[in-house]
């Protein structure tokens, strides 16, 4: 089995579709292609994630599958099909606690290898990985299961983005007035847990306002009732713009000063792109968050609106200086 895990041709990657998976899975994505120069590496996410995913450069084709696809339907009948037709000889499931729908993909997938974390009651992977335990950081999981099978090296990520569509967004969605200004982000989007409130969001955007800051309103059509009582309380000082584009959004996010967020797909793509951050988490962010990453401040609360506006703006503050001091 070892020496049909070294040959494989054909690889598989199906990380956790848990918030921030596709991101924290990047430097598997490295270490993967370092010891594969070779093989065909295909990627399967979410359809609303395959702009960003494209941008993954160890990875040779992006496979997609509906946000809200069950086992049951035709749908997932299908992607199954085009899995086996592809003739995998390996497949990673990533996440200790991903989706059913995705661990039974792994398993109809028809790879000869399949790779995952053991889970209780289910057996899709003739090759599980019994988790350790406590509390570690999610990336860190994923290469000490490759180091299990003696995959190690350096797996350092650093995500870039093509400027010139970073320059033409820009000067379309920001105001002339602060070009060149401080523009920070907020992220109005809930992830796994409720999101920000209305007034924490009232004390964040006027702390902003007070020290010469534009926030930008990162929304999904479920904030928009949100996004307009903000707009017409702060006018030209929030700018919104929607979340339905994961490139379109990154090359936003990447000209902001810092973001505050959640824990979403959005905090992790800042983290990836090294822009300072401020995360609220109503669970331990110590799996989430890489650790020694100084310009990333967590605020961790039994519930996400139990952090006061003024906990947030210190946080603001604590991660724009350690971006100065790793600078």
């Amino acid at each position: 089995m070892l020496r049909e895990f070294r040959e494989a041709r054909k690889i598989l990657i199906i990380p956790n579709d848990r918030v921030g998976g596709l991101f924290i899975g990047a430097p598997f994505y490295k270490v993967i292609r370092h010891f594969y120069p070779q093989a065909q590496i295909d990627l399967l996410v979410e359809e609303g994630k395959v702009s960003i995913a494209r941008q993954i450069p160890f990875i040779d084709s992006i496979l997609s599958a509906p946000q809200d696809m069950s086992v049951r339907s035709s749908a997932f009948k299908k992607i199954a099909g085009d899995l086996r037709l592809r003739s995998f000889d390996l497949c990673f499931c990533l996440g200790l606690d991903c989706s059913f729908k995705l661990t039974q993909l792994c398993g109809a997938s028809g790879a000869r290898l399949r790779v995952g974390f053991q889970r209780r009651g289910l057996r899709p992977f003739n090759i599980e990985v019994v988790p350790e335990e406590g509390t570690a950081y999610e990336g860190e999981r994923y290469l000490r299961l490759l180091r299990i099978f003696g995959l190690s090296c350096n797996s350092e990520v650093r995500w870039t983005l093509a400027q010139d569509k970073v320059q033409k967004l820009s000067a379309r969605v920001f105001n002339e007035e602060f070009a060149g200004g401080m523009i920070v982000a907020i992220d109005l989007t809930s992830g796994e847990s409720e999101g920000l409130g209305k007034r924490q969001l009232e004390h964040i955007i006027g702390g902003l306002i007070e020290r010469g800051a534009q926030a930008l309103l990162f929304f999904s059509l479920a904030d928009r009732k949100q996004v307009i009582y903000l707009k017409e309380c702060y006018g030209r000082q929030v700018i919104p713009f929607e979340q339905d584009d994961m490139a379109a959004t990154a090359a936003l996010l990447g000209e902001c000063a810092a973001l505050i967020s959640c824990n979403t797909d959005l905090l992790h793509l800042g983290l990836a792109l090294e822009i300072p951050v401020v995360g609220i988490f109503d669970d331990d962010p110590r799996r989430w968050i890489p650790p020694q990453r100084r310009f990333a401040h967590e605020i961790e609360v039994s519930k996400v609106r139990q952090a006061g506006g003024a906990r947030i703006m210190e946080g603001l503050e604590i991660a724009l200086q350690g971006k100065k001091e790793n600078a």
